[in-house]
């Protein structure tokens, strides 16, 4: 399977969003529509100025998929609030459109386009999500049921002249109700809080040494412009903690839960640092223990993402009982793409509950 990256679009790309918009179209529905019908739906859908006049809705986003040629597989567009086709509802998010072109409709870029839209709900903290999807399609139906989504109703879809029956699906969120990404744990020798905007200079003094960050894929974030950046996706995750050493009530470093993906039941723990004078204490694995022993009542996968020089975070990682099961670029908020290697636990294999 190829690796597949999804990138948000802007009005500057609305030419590659047309391109990919009507040979998608075209390949999911050609030979159930009549080449009117099709030319007709096409001119009126995917015209430049219906393109850009979503494209700048500000309740509505668009995004693509690409391999690592940078070649476009398929697009996501998804709608809030008012942009909503229907329900209109400011719990809910509408995905309008997952496409795929017919030569990758089986190596997942799909399911990567579905999560991406199940992430931004999570993190909007939105109750549910919800689709339309043509009656007769009944591998998408299938797709959508495998990922957890139950029909509530049907609507009329007009394609061309033709009026068609579209299903509508809908998945429960609700996070918020089944999971707290901010608790505060904590054992004999540390607290974990909840990272709040007032901590960033007193987390920033920890950062400011070079060489906590010497082997990391961005090793200039002991600079404060890029600091800012880092702690700025700490505070929108809604998942960070500052690390505080109980004995002395200062804050050590800092580590957070992001990545929550429903489908699979799974979260990411990683952006974890710590003060020099910490190093070779035992500090990290009993962060790493309070946060996986809490996580595994509510998940059962746990990602790491280490970067592929990072060879302290490596043995540590490995030392949890974590598995390498893959490498691949990935993008930090706010940062380019760097090579991680990813580890996994399973909460099969979790030994330290």
């Amino acid at each position: 399977m190829e690796k597949i990256c999804i990138k948000n679009i802007k009005s500057k790309d609305v030419h590659i969003l047309q391109t990919i918009a009507k040979q998608t179209f075209i390949d999911t529905f050609e030979e159930f529509s009549s080449p009117e019908d099709m030319e007709l739906y096409c001119k009126n859908s995917f015209s430049l100025e219906q393109l850009n006049q979503e494209l700048n809705n500000t309740n509505s986003q668009f995004y693509i998929a690409e391999n690592k040629n940078e070649i476009v597989l398929g697009y996501l567009k998804i709608n809030f609030k008012e942009a909503q086709t229907e329900l209109k509802d400011n719990l809910s998010l509408e995905i309008q459109r997952i496409y795929v072109l017919k030569d990758y409709q089986k190596q997942k870029v799909g399911q990567a386009l579905l999560e991406k839209a199940m992430q931004i709900a999570i993190h909007d903290n939105l109750e549910y999500v919800w689709l339309g999807v043509w009656e007769e399609n009944h591998k998408a139906i299938s797709f959508y049921k495998k990922n957890g989504f139950i029909p509530f109703d049907k609507h009329v879809f007009r394609l061309g002249n033709e009026d068609q029956t579209d299903i509508l699906m809908k998945k429960e969120i609700k996070i918020s109700n089944t999971i707290h990404l901010q608790p505060s744990l904590e054992n004999d020798k540390i607290l974990l809080s909840p990272l709040l905007k007032e901590d960033f200079l007193s987390l920033y003094k920890v950062a400011l040494d070079p060489e906590i960050w010497e082997q990391h894929p961005n090793q200039d974030r002991w600079k404060k412009e890029i600091f800012e950046v880092f702690f700025n996706g700490a505070i929108e995750s809604k998942g960070a903690f500052k690390i505080l050493d109980k004995e002395t009530n200062q804050i050590i470093g800092s580590t957070r839960y992001y990545n929550f993906n429903p489908i699979e039941n799974s979260i990411c723990i990683g952006y974890t640092f710590f003060s020099k004078a910490c190093w070779g204490k035992g500090i990290n694995p009993k962060v790493k223990n309070l946060m996986l022993n809490y996580i595994f009542k509510y998940v059962t996968i746990v990602y790491f993402h280490v970067g592929s020089e990072n060879k302290r975070s490596q043995i540590a990682i490995e030392r949890l009982g974590a598995k390498k099961i893959d490498e691949k670029e990935i993008t930090y908020y706010g940062e380019k793409p760097k090579l991680n290697f990813i580890y996994k636990i399973d909460k099969s294999e979790w030994s330290n509950s």
